[in-house]
Order: C-alpha cells, then structure tokens, then sequence
C-alpha cells in the first residue's frame, strides 16, 4: 500500500495505524452526553478507508440536524488508527447544542455516498451502493419526569463498529459492547440501515438482512438482551451491511436510541492466520546513552514467511542514526541499536513503527510502535553555601553543548521526594518556586537573597533548558543550607498602644551570635527604621547605645507617636561596628511589620480578618474581645487561619478586638515561642443579610378571573426577622418583573390580582427584614399561570326587530380577548361587515350600502388575539351561519 508523506508523518505521530489487514468497510454511530441544563455534547464516530479508493468518504467535517429545526456543521476533531486495519480510520467528530426545551428529538447525519459493492444494499443492483446515501441516527428523551432533570446520555462504545470481517462457511458472531452511563436497560434489534432524510431502506427492494441475500446463508439473529449477533454460516463472499438499533429504557420507559451501522467483509478463505509481534515497552534513557533492544516476530502458519521491517524518523537523523537489523523468518528476530547523543533531546518522543507481513492468502500485517524519549542529562555538583543574608549557588556546566540556560529552584521543604526523570517532574509540583533563570551554558552560579530568613531550611535545585526554553532537563539533585546568624534576626513588632496620633509599636530582635568578632570587632550598635510598607523602610528612627561587647547590646527599641490605628507599620535592623575608627555596617536583618485587623460587620456577627508580612511562621492566633480601646479584654476563641467570626452579638452595640498571634523560626537559638500583638478595631455589627426567600403557590381560577398566590414566612423555617414582603410580576412569560405590591406584615401570607381581568402571568415573592436595614431576599420561586380564553360565535341571529337574538354577537360573555380582526361575507364573497370590537354586535345592515342584507347564509373568516402568557396570540375563526328575516330563508 502506497501511503503519502503525510500519512507517514502521521504514522510516526502515532495517529494512523498499529495493525492492518485490507478490507473495504465503512460504519460509524452518533452518541450524545449531557454537560449540563439543556446542552448535550454530541459525537459522531465514522470508519473510513484511508486509501485512494477510500479517499471520498473522508470529510473533515459532518453536517448533523439536532431534531429542533437547528442544525450545524461540526468539525473533525480526532483521526484514531483502527487496530488490525492499518487502511482504516476512526473519526471523530464532537460539537455542543442547547435545546430551549425538553422534548424527544432525532438527531440525524448524512454523507452522499456509501461504499461500493455492498452486496445487500439495494440487491437488486440497481442503484448501486456508492450511489446510496450514508445516514445515522439516535434518538434524544429530555423529560423532567424521567428524573435528573430529564437529562440523559447516550450508550458509548469503546471501539469503531468496523471493519468486520467474516469468512464463508463459519459462524459469525458480533457484539457492539454498549454501555449506560446512566444504568438504564438496553435492548437490541436488527434493523435496516438509513438511506436518505434518514429513512430506513425499504425492505426487501433496498435492503436485505445479509443471509437473505443470493442464496441465503443460514439464519442472522440478535439476543435482544446481550446485544450479541450471529450469522450461523455466511455462504457468500463479498462486502454486507447490517445495523443494530440499541434502545434504552428507564423505569419501563424509552429514553432514547443509537443506531450502530456496521459493514461486514466476508472472505473465502480464511485459513492464515496474521503474525504477531510480541510486545515492546517504550523507552526512556538519558541523552548520550546506547538503546537496543529485540523485536520477536511469530506466525502460527508453518509455513509463512515473516518480513519485519522497522519505519522511523530516528533511521534518517543527520548524527547517529539508529539501525534495525533481522535475523530469520519464522520466527523472526530483530535487533534496535542507537548511539543516542544532545542532538536528539526533543520535547515530546520519537516512534518507531515495526511491521510484521507474512506471505499468505489473504496476507496479513501486524504493527506495533516503540516510543522513544530522550531526556537531557541531570546537572551535578549542586551546592548551597549561606553567605550574610544570603545564599550562593554553584554547579557543574551541562555535558550538552546546546544547553541555552538554566532554572534556579527553591523549597523550604527538605523532604520532598522528586519523581523519575522519566516521568516529566516538574519542580513547581513538589512545591519548588522558580527564583530565577540566566543564560549560557558557563554560567553556574546564583546568589539568592530574596526573601531569606534566618532558621529556614532552603533547598536548591537546578535545571538546564534548551530549545527556546522549551525543554528543560530532570531536576538536580538537591543542596540545602541555612543562613547563617549573622546579622540580627527580628522577633517581635507588636503594638502596645492603639491611637491615630499616639500609638507605641515594641521592635524586638535577636543578637547575631555567629558573627566572626575577630572579622567584626566592636564597639557595635543597632540602628532602627520605619516604613509604611514592606518595601519602604528608609527612614531612621534611632540607634541604640554602643557597646564594646556583642553580648551586651541592647535588643528592643520603642516607637512612640504614631498611627498603629490606620495601616499597620514596618520595621528593619542594621548592626554597625566600628572599622579603623570609622562606623561600618556588618548587615541588616530582615524585614517585619505589625499584624493588622480589619472588621466585617453583619448580622449579629463580626467577621475579622487580619494581615502579616512577617519573617517567621506564626502558626496560631488567639482572638480577644473587649468593649472599648485600651478597656479590658478577654480571650474568646482561637483559630490556625487568617480570620474569625464572632457570633451572637447585638446589632448597634460596640465591640472591640485584638488578635495575639504565636510563631517561631525553626533554629532553635531564636526565642520561641514569638507572640506578637495587633492593634485594637472597634466596630458595630449591622444587618446586612437579606432573609432566604419565601416558597410561592399559585391558584388559578380562569372562570372567576383570579389568581391567588400563597407562601410560606420564612421566620417558620429559616429566617428570625422577616417583616414584610413584595410581590413581583409580569403578564408575559419570560419578561422582566415589575414590584406590584408590598405587604408590610410577616403573617400576611396570601394574594389576590389580577391585570384588568387577566389572569395570564408570573409572580415571585421577596422577604424584607426590618425597616432599620431593609435587606431584600432573592426571588423566590417563580410560578405562573395561563388565561383560557373563550370566544364562541353563533349560527344563527335574527335581526327582525322582534327583540330576541338581534345581533351577531359571541354566545357567551367572551374572556381574555384582547381585539379582533373580523370579516363577514355574503354567497358571492363580498364583504358585507368588517369590525376590530370582538362584541362584534351587527346587525345585518351592509356596511357600504347601510342596508339591510338579505336573510340567508352567511360565511365569518378573522383572527382573535386572545392575552396569553406568552403575550398575544392570533387564533384564526371562520364559519357559517343563517340569518333570518320574518321567520323566513329567501
């Protein structure tokens, strides 16, 4: 078989073919499944020949008719190889559809041509098979009373119904393995295929079962339980059609159906057997490294030969190509070696194709494919080493000359576990984040000081990209390190004093006991500063005294006079010795601020939350609670999150709170545990969460002209201070409703309207709280309901001045009409009265003339446009009727 360069591009991609055998087939369904409301995904799967002689059934895209008046053009979205059937493809084609409403719709495809030589198709000869349309169908149930909203899915398959192939004089059994993702029960039967508009082909001038066909052939049947088809003894080669229609059924009702179209090749002789390749794991090794492995090819057949032969792009690489040699037969043995190098490393895996022909009648072919994926070399000799505040990395250059670059991961959790370099770990997963990425190959070292803090574990992993960054080598072995002590280590920035104008923060930290005093002699002093953010703290607030000795500086400075009320306040420190007379700076701690509370007031309750940008791990928080700023607290509750809520407070009154929260860095040379406090927040609960919304009924009465509504009180069930309630409404479904009435009483639980004297429309009800907060509910449920209107004309009037029945008029008082449109005619189709008033009341006087017509027949023809829910609706009248004079017909 001759295939193009694009085909054998697809058969190294792993998207045509494993195994083959040359038939002719063509076959497919259409299946649905629900996303969600009234949209379903819908799925046609086709078999189609990828041949020449195949060539016009393949379409990149299908027409399909959703059985509501809608349809659509959806696109191919998957080519799959069929195993066994290397000429055959397995297409898929998916688009979405919402319905407006429930219903049962057919949902139907068409192609223009079926394959030839189908036997059964029309066996008369005449059209032949390429001549007849290709149709499927299924059948889509959404009815609410089927339960889960009337959703339903179709039956799914996991393979393409054909080709199927047969031998003559054997049995031939066939099952299409459906399953219910819903469970429903599933019944089967042999039916004739779809021709065009989806018709079934009549039977028997344009479809016969396949053992009716010719000579016959035994007897075809189905186990309308287990779905499982057999053909005892096909007697006749040549291409057949058969199609299975498979219902589903739910509680004794039919929700839908798929027909399986299937084309089955009968073939005269069918002693070979096909060879087989035994399996063949994929493969994963390191750029550099040496692949070989065997290929063992069996024909069960005693005297076929067998050709195995390998296809790929790894035999024609510009360095180091890979080989494949054979060694016998039957069995035969093959030997994949390739010298693998940097040049090879891609993104994704390379496949190699191995095909096993043997030489009989018919001549059969197995495939199977290898992948291959080449992955870069891990870097080595990562190592961590603190230095001040910071950290250096160091590694040895990539081994591969065409590295561009290399990524610098950081954790702060030592006991990850990276997985197999095969298997695409990716730091970022293992809770590793990128701090930065540089370029050229001899670049290997990094200095991170972002962020680091002292007592932390930080581990270091590295790793080489390539190819515009876009693959990047297995993830370093690890290297972790801890700062060193330095410099000073902040502990504490806790508020003492809450005020606008007068609030006190305490700055706290702790001596850097690993300072070289040789390298840095004293005296030594801290110098203190302030900031309004993290990012900003540039300005000096004080420094502490000197002292000839480290262990006897002072370690807590006092900011007095400022706003710890407003925004919360940062802090660093600076450790400065004197060098040669001269003040230098050793370094600078690491950055804090205090913990800041905001409130969120409600429904008696008050939400805090609460924000920190600290240098150690606060693992807890106590709450306190208090009635004024600077008043007595008392403890009420703690919690391991960001925030709290305090319930069963009084709406209006005052309360107050600050937040403790408990840390500690993970060296134990720093104090721990590290307890620090927030400013004091006062604030007043308030209602502000709308009631949940009352349940509404509704009662018509089309005849008295009233609707009723009725509904729950909320305070009943799930509300404690409902207080009134507005009802909403619109006389035309689907519009927007307007506020109607407002009931200012929470056991008023009922309503009367009506819309001058329509009782077409939906109504919803919301529930207010009270006046203070006026907090709406949502709507409740909508309901609605429908006039029914009632308009009547007579057969008769007598326009005689008698006093009785003087004019044409409705014979009862009509209902929810709105106008009309109405002509009446005389025997010759003249129009003797025209009115818009639906009392119509003529009196039989012509409407040109002014005179009386005749008595006699008469024909009406109009339109009454009757007030519906759906809004006006036009209902087409017409009739006869008699109209006499003096008792009498002239």
């Amino acid at each position: 078989m001759t295939r193009t360069i694009q085909q054998l591009f697809f058969i190294l991609l792993g998207l045509i073919p494993i195994t083959s055998y040359a038939t002719h087939a063509r076959g497919g369904e259409i299946t649905y499944e629900h996303v969600s409301g009234l949209t379903y995904r819908f799925k046609i799967t086709t078999c189609t020949k990828t041949t020449a002689a195949g060539a016009q059934a393949d379409r990149d895209e299908l027409y399909i008719t959703f059985g509501d008046g809608d349809g659509d053009t959806i696109p191919r979205t998957l080519i799959a190889s069929i195993p066994g059937f290397a000429d055959y493809q397995e297409n898929t084609y998916t688009g979405l559809h919402t319905f407006v409403t429930a219903g049962t719709y057919i949902i139907r495809t068409e192609d223009p041509n079926r394959n030839a030589d189908i036997l059964n198709i029309y066996p008369g000869g005449s059209p032949s098979s390429d001549q007849v349309v290709f149709a499927l169908k299924s059948e889509l149930i959404i009815n609410p009373f089927l339960g889960a909203s009337g959703a339903n899915n179709s039956v799914q398959f996991d393979d393409c119904p054909c080709p199927a192939v047969a031998c003559v004089n054997y049995k031939y059994c066939y099952n299409p393995q459906a399953t219910d993702p819903d469970g429903d029960s599933l019944s089967y039967e042999l039916v004739a295929p779809l021709g065009e508009n989806g018709q079934d082909l009549l039977i028997p001038t344009a479809y016969t079962f396949p053992n009716n066909y010719g000579n016959g052939g035994g007897t075809m049947s189905i186990n309308q339980t287990t779905g499982t088809m057999c053909w005892d003894k096909p007697v006749m080669q040549g291409n057949f059609n058969f199609t299975i229609k498979i219902t589903e059924w739910r509680n004794g009702f039919e929700v839908g159906y798929v027909y399986r179209d299937i084309q089955l090749t009968v073939e005269n002789n069918c002693s070979n057997i096909p060879p087989e390749i035994a399996p063949i794991p994929d493969v994963c090794v390191i750029a550099g490294e040496t692949i070989q492995f065997t290929v063992n090819a069996t024909d069960p057949n005693a005297g076929d030969f067998i050709n195995l032969t390998a296809s790929s792009s790894v035999f024609s690489t510009p360095i180091s190509p890979a080989s494949f040699s054979t060694l016998g037969n039957n069995p035969s043995i093959g030997t994949f070696i390739w010298n693998t190098d940097c040049s090879h490393i891609t993104a994704g895996s390379y496949q190699v194709l191995f095909s096993a022909q043997d030489n009989g009648t018919p001549q059969f072919t197995d495939y199977t494919q290898v992948n291959i994926k080449i992955i870069p070399p891990k870097l080595l000799n990562v190592n961590a080493a603190a230095f001040g505040n910071g950290v250096t990395i160091n590694w040895s250059a990539s081994t591969c000359n065409n590295t561009e670059g290399y990524r610098i991961y950081r954790t702060t959790n030592p006991n990850f576990t990276m997985p197999d370099c095969c298997d695409n770990p990716n730091p970022e997963t293992q809770g590793f984040i990128e701090i930065g990425e540089i370029f050229g190959i001899n670049n290997t070292t990094f200095f991170d000081n972002t962020s680091l803090t002292l007592g932390i574990d930080y581990c270091y992993v590295i790793t080489a990209f390539y190819n515009y960054g876009q693959i990047e080598s297995c993830p370093s072995d690890s290297s972790c390190v801890q700062l060193k002590k330095e410099v000073p280590i902040l502990t504490h920035v806790t508020v003492n004093s809450t005020d606008v104008n007068n609030g006190i923060d305490s700055i706290i930290w702790s001596k850097p006991t690993e300072l070289d005093t040789m390298i840095y002699p004293g005296p030594y002093y801290y110098k203190i500063y302030h900031g309004s953010n993290i990012n900003t703290i540039s300005s000096l607030l004080g420094q502490t005294s000197s002292s000839l000795f480290l262990g006897n500086t002072d370690t807590i400075f006092t900011h007095n006079n400022i706003n710890t009320q407003d925004a919360p306040n940062f802090y660093r420190v600076e450790l400065f010795y004197n060098h040669l007379g001269n003040d230098s700076l050793v370094g600078s701690s690491n950055k804090g601020g205090s913990i800041f509370v905001t409130t969120i007031p409600n429904d008696n309750q008050m939400t805090l939350n609460w924000s920190e940008n600290v240098p150690w791990l606060n693992t807890s928080y106590e709450i306190f609670k208090g009635t004024a700023i600077g008043g007595t607290y008392t403890s009420i509750g703690t919690t391991t999150s960001q925030t709290f809520t305090d319930t069963g407070l009084i709406n209006g009154q005052t309360y107050c709170y600050y937040v403790k929260s408990t840390g500690n860095y993970s060296s134990p040379s720093i104090i721990n545990p590290i307890e620090n406090l927030s400013q004091e927040v006062c604030d007043k609960p308030i209602d502000l969460t709308p009631p949940c919304p009352p349940i509404l009924t509704i009662e018509g009465d089309c005849e008295v002209g009233i609707n009723k509504l009725i509904w729950n009180n909320p305070n009943n069930d799930c509300a404690d201070d409902v207080m009134s309630y507005n009802i909403y409404y619109t006389p035309v479904e689907g519009d927007s409703m307007e506020l109607i009435s407002t009931i200012n009483t929470q056991f008023d639980t009922a309503f009367f309207h009506n819309n001058n004297g329509s009782v077409a429309g939906c109504y919803a009800v919301t529930a207010t709280d009270s006046i203070i907060y006026n907090n709406e509910s949502i709507f409740s449920n909508i309901v609605c309901f429908d006039n029914c209107p009632i308009y009547f004309l007579p057969n008769v009037f007598s326009p005689n001045d008698d006093g009785r029945n003087e004019y044409f008029t409705p014979l009862k008082p009509y209902k929810y009409i709105k106008d009309i449109n109405l002509n009446i005619y005389n025997r010759w189709g003249q129009i003797v009265f025209h009115t818009t008033d639906p009392v119509i009341n003529w009196d039989g006087i012509h409407i040109e003339s002014g005179e009386a017509v005749p008595g006699g027949v008469y024909y009406y023809e109009g339109v009454v446009n009757t007030i519906r829910l759906s809004g006006i609706e036009a209902t087409k009248i017409s009739g006869f009727f008699h109209l006499f004079r003096e008792g009498k017909i002239e």
